[in-house]
């Protein structure tokens, strides 16, 4: 699998901090650890952030319990960790909707760098699948760009400012057409949408939608990565089947802790996803569904969140997303 410079799987050294981070780090963790997933069950985050989990719970010598707390495009789940005790027993599993919403929204109860500890990237997305229904009558993406200029069409995604929305957005500015929006509370319920005949088109990694597409339920008409998905290997790019300057692969799943987590706590929550991710069943996990192992360390994940803070605001500004 391919891995982003500078973000290798690697080691984090621990114990520079003297006998109160030791101390802190053999106490840790003294019960279970609360995963909070800021999206609905069913979704690509919340898949993940299970499977990480699973796998991770031999590292601490804890369970890790998934919570699920979906709703105002992660806002919900990023307040639940903010005001949890910062002692390692309460993180967030997120997805870039944590960076977005600062430049979506104009209130937010919290601040991102203020409130959040970096933690580790997990993994990083290469792409979504443009999904319609089996019955729209467009087989390709040239097709269904021709069908949106002729009528309205709409397009499902999770709450404005989510990654999927953006990925439509951008889709509608460059292809020249006028997706309506029709927004839901999780990518689940998107992908659901579109089976169910709510909506026309839905951008979804395919962790939640590969089974659909496989049993005929859905049909992916693109992939907006800038590789073509092994996984269906005739669905062509986007960018070369109709929109050539249309590649989205911005996507990427993550772990933050409360502000002021003691870093040896910090690290070794960093170590257990590091741990979790050499697993063979994780790694054939993440490249079903198309994301590709990181790990990195808080460090390198703090250079990382202020590398995508930077990239999204243009992105945003592309995509013409009003503040809201």
């Amino acid at each position: 699998m391919r891995r982003i410079p500078g973000l290798a799987l690697s080691v984090v050294l621990v114990g520079a901090g003297g006998a109160c981070a030791q101390g802190a780090t053999q106490a840790f963790p003294s019960r279970p650890v609360r995963l909070v997933v800021s999206t609905t069950a069913g979704g690509s985050p919340d898949l993940i952030a299970r499977t990480i989990g699973r796998h991770a719970e031999a590292f601490l010598g804890q369970t890790i319990i998934v919570d699920n707390r979906g709703g105002a495009n992660g806002i919900i789940g990023t307040t639940i960790v903010i005001n949890a005790p910062p002692d390692g027993h309460t993180v967030l599993h997120t997805a870039p909707a944590v960076l977005l919403n600062p430049l979506i929204y104009r209130k937010l109860p919290y601040d991102v760098e203020r409130d959040l500890m970096p933690v580790t990237c997990i993994a990083v997305g290469v792409g979504y699948l443009m999904l319609v229904s089996p019955t729209l009558p467009a087989r390709t993406v040239k097709e269904f760009i021709a069908l949106a200029r002729e009528k309205p069409l709409t397009y499902s995604s999770s709450p404005v400012g989510s990654t999927t929305q953006i990925a439509s957005e951008l889709f509608n500015v460059r292809a020249g057409v006028k997706l309506l929006h029709v927004p839901y509370k999780g990518g689940n319920e998107a992908v659901s949408a579109v089976m169910g005949g709510e909506a026309h088109v839905t951008f979804s990694p395919p962790t939640a939608a590969l089974s659909f597409v496989q049993s005929g339920k859905l049909r992916a008409i693109g992939f907006s990565g800038s590789k073509r998905f092994g996984r269906l290997p005739d669905v062509p790019l986007i960018s070369e089947a109709g929109v050539p300057d249309y590649v989205v692969d911005f996507t990427w799943n993550a772990w933050f802790a409360p502000a002021r987590t003691p870093p040896a706590i910090v690290g070794k929550l960093q170590g257990a996803v590091r741990e979790a991710l050499r697993a063979p069943k994780v790694q054939e996990f993440l490249d079903a569904a198309a994301f590709y192992p990181i790990g990195s360390t808080p460090e390198e994940f703090r250079e990382f969140v202020a590398r995508e803070t930077k990239r999204y605001a243009q992105i945003v500004r592309e995509a013409r997303i009003p503040p809201q």
